[in-house]
């Protein structure tokens, strides 16, 4: 390798690292669990399906990486508690954590039911925070660790209608991001949050065959111009989880193209 080389390797190269990343069925999570595994990473992928975390863990096998399958329940703190065992078992340790998992359903305040926001708040905020505390338990043990939460812009401002139970969500994990971050530095533990913006997934392609006109929509609205990418959330992702990201930590980074300055 080449000094260049060797420097980019020792900022964002995360051989013999463990990573573990909730919601990592699909979308964004899919994306952040492969482009860990490019980096040098083994990866437990965890999601609700566990079919389809185990599609996702052979994808990785396929193209070289190296990744386990786990069936992760956030809404579930027995479920939480056991795939963090499990995936500290099979990995030797947890180095990273991402908490991708969460939900997005829309609802206007004056007709969400309570049952509807505490389903929100126990995805987005409590089962960032379970999986949060399991990971930190481990990491405080062995004094290294990063914690990474994808949270929204919308945490910050509001661009969608309808999403209030989301947005109150988000907000609050940002919230927990700092705090957690102030009370586990001393351990050597990292915890940062990344506010993805408009990100076309396989679920705005479902719009789209819909032929809704969403998409060129918030486009304008962007000063980018466009929609962003899984893998643009990923590789804030990789900088938080490297060497690059050591002096980091209860930080809110937003990745939107600029969508907050409209």
């Amino acid at each position: 390798m080449t000094t260049k080389q060797l420097l980019l390797q020792k900022l964002f190269g995360l051989d013999g690292r463990t990573a573990l990343v909730t919601g990592a069925g699909a979308g964004i999570g899919r994306e952040i669990a492969g482009l860990l595994a490019d980096a040098g990473a083994t990866v437990a992928v965890g999601a609700r399906n566990e079919a389809a975390a185990q599609g996702v863990a052979e994808a990785i096998g396929a193209a070289g990486g190296r990744a386990c399958a786990l069936r992760l329940d956030v809404d579930d703190e027995a479920s939480v508690v056991s795939a963090m065992a499990l995936a500290g078992e099979r990995l030797g340790r947890i180095d990273i954590l991402v908490n991708n998992a969460g939900i997005f359903p829309a609802g206007a305040i004056l007709s969400t039911s309570g049952a509807e926001w505490d389903a929100i708040q126990r995805t987005n905020l409590r089962g960032t925070f379970l999986c949060l505390r399991e990971a930190a338990r481990a990491m405080k043990a062995q004094g290294y660790g990063r914690i990474i939460n994808i949270s929204s812009n919308a945490s910050i401002r509001s661009s969608v209608p309808d999403r209030a139970a989301y947005n109150a969500s988000k907000a609050a994990v940002n919230r927990l991001t700092a705090d957690a971050a102030l009370e586990l530095a001393p351990h050597g533990i990292l915890v940062n949050a990344v506010l993805p913006g408009p990100i076309a997934t396989e679920k705005l392609e479902a719009f789209d065959a819909a032929g809704s006109p969403m998409r060129a929509a918030v486009a304008k609205r962007i000063p980018l111009g466009r929609w962003g990418t899984p893998e643009e959330i990923a590789a804030a992702v990789i900088y938080l989880a490297g060497r690059g990201g050591d002096f980091v930590t209860g930080q809110t980074v937003v990745v939107d193209g600029g969508a907050m300055l409209a």
